[in-house]
């Protein structure tokens, strides 16, 4: 009886890695199709989105290996997905209008394939990164070095690093950098009021599309 309990448990645990494997594989390998110059590739990687995000999504909660222990890629409710969606839509709204102000550019990218990156694919790599792993780090350090948990000093340094991580890009200035700062550390509180990654993702994903909507109602360029 205990054998077969210990056989049951293995396979489960090789499904779990199985389902770790494909989350990786597919959101790495639709990143790089939908970046190619060439439409059949960029065709390609709308389908492996399309499947990763069947893979994605019954997978919260369920992804405790592979390093994706470490992202709190949790389930969350209905409440939280709207109150995710709606603090999105509200940044996104307010960095327009500062751009608007100040006649700063948005920096939307045209063609199908980069709204994909920017409101699926790339939320949830950069989330996963700097408010999954980086923050998670972030944390474990602060409360051992610092005897602490406020919280807010692992979030803020987090968004410090994802600005600088986004200051390579050309004609960046520093209102642009302000925003990202500012958006990092909405991500960041909201991944830990929430207690889910997926909530920062929803967060970023709905703020390039605040983003991508102004600019195809030509409210800004």
């Amino acid at each position: 009886m205990q054998r077969r309990r210990g056989i049951v448990r293995a396979i489960a645990g090789r499904e779990l890695r199985w389902r770790e494997f494909l989350f990786w594989t597919l959101l790495l390998a639709a990143f790089q199709s939908l970046e190619a110059a060439e439409t059949r590739r960029q065709m390609m990687g709308a389908a492996e989105t399309v499947a990763f995000l069947l893979v994605a999504i019954p997978s919260a909660g369920k992804l405790d290996g592979l390093g994706l222990e470490f992202t709190n890629w949790n389930p969350i409710e209905l409440r939280a997905v709207a109150v995710s969606l709606a603090t999105g839509f509200l940044a996104g709204g307010t960095v327009v209008l500062v751009a608007l102000r100040c006649h700063q550019t948005l920096g939307t990218e045209r063609g199908w394939n980069q709204v994909i990156l920017a409101v699926l694919l790339g939320p949830v790599v950069e989330e996963v990164v700097f408010r999954g792993y980086l923050l998670t780090a972030a944390l474990q350090l602060e409360r051992r070095v610092f005897k602490t948990k406020r919280n807010w000093p692992s979030v803020i340094g987090v968004a410090v690093i994802f600005m600088f991580c986004h200051s390579g890009r050309a004609g960046s200035t520093w209102i642009q950098l302000c925003c990202i700062l500012l958006t990092g550390t909405l991500y960041g509180f909201t991944r830990l009021r929430l207690q889910s990654t997926v909530a920062a993702v929803l967060a970023h994903g709905c703020y390039n599309l605040a983003l991508y909507l102004s600019y195809w109602t030509g409210i800004s360029n």
